[in-house]
């Protein structure tokens, strides 16, 4: 059991960790994720042909998954945008309006039943966002694409949980990165006459971070997590995985010391937004 533990807080800091690539590597957001889903298909492909475990989904099911791996690059685009235009620490922590965004939308979308818990949860997420919103104008426009990110976070848990629930998780990972590699691809274009790659030079070190992160922080991630859902409940790994924000902002003082970057209106609003995750969690373990 001990093993199943070590796993699961290994899969949390990673997560937690995904961030961080937003400052060591020095592309622009597009070309990051550009090169993490190029990676990540190349790499999710040779694995499931190797173990034979792609599965044949028909063509409806295969195109729901790439449009879910397109709003998961949407997500990433702005997620980076916003650890560049600020900090990793509040790139990851106005992901936590993931559940405003989704308490409004999920019953709106797919017909569930719309619980004012969640909502009172969310709105003391927003007041924790409001308060970090304040703190420094200059973090702004990263606050404000940091839940624009949020918002497609949302939208891509929803519509996964809808089309992808009881399909084979290997193949859907990799309709996902292909999905997402399409799009990218399809983007070059307008991105190439928009900011154009006069700023892109090859770099090994970025190159090296790449790798790292396509590999271990995307592809061996999400196996991780497929492994460690066969050995514990739903439930113990997402109220686990509510750590990630923790994990994220411990580790973004520790090697980019964003500790001096940060004042106590921050830590008010931080305050808030893991009292809010703990209520959200107390009630998820009482409903279990």
């Amino acid at each position: 059991m001990w093993r199943t533990f070590l796993k699961l807080h290994l899969a949390v800091l990673i997560a937690g960790g995904t961030g961080l690539f937003g400052r060591l590597i020095s592309y622009d957001a597009f070309m990051l994720v550009y090169l993490r889903f190029t990676f990540a298909f190349a790499l999710i492909l040779v694995y499931v042909i190797l173990t034979h475990r792609l599965v044949a989904f028909n063509i409806r099911t295969i195109i729901k998954n790439g449009f879910s791996g397109i709003l998961l690059c949407i997500h990433l685009i702005l997620f980076y945008l916003s650890i560049k235009t600020s900090n990793v620490s509040i790139g990851t922590i106005t992901l936590a309006a993931t559940s405003f965004f989704t308490a409004l939308l999920e019953p709106r979308l797919t017909g569930v039943k719309f619980y004012p818990k969640d909502l009172i949860f969310s709105i003391l997420i927003i007041s924790g966002l409001l308060l970090i919103f304040s703190f420094d104008i200059k973090f702004r426009l990263g606050i404000v694409l940091g839940i624009l990110s949020a918002l497609f976070s949302s939208l891509f848990s929803i519509y996964n949980k809808r089309f992808s629930h009881h399909k084979d998780p290997y193949t859907c990972l990799t309709c996902q990165m292909g999905g997402g590699f399409v799009f990218l691809c399809a983007m070059t274009p307008l991105y190439a006459l928009t900011v154009g790659f006069d700023g892109f030079n090859f770099n090994l070190k970025d190159f090296a971070y790449l790798l790292l992160l396509s590999s271990v922080f995307t592809v061996g991630l999400y196996l991780l997590i497929v492994q460690l859902m066969s050995r514990i409940s739903a439930f113990t790994l997402n109220l686990t995985l509510n750590l990630e924000p923790v994990y994220a902002i411990l580790l973004a003082i520790l090697i980019f010391n964003e500790d001096r970057e940060l004042n106590y209106s921050f830590y008010i609003g931080l305050f808030l937004v893991f009292l809010s995750v703990i209520l959200q969690n107390l009630r998820m373990k009482k409903a279990a």
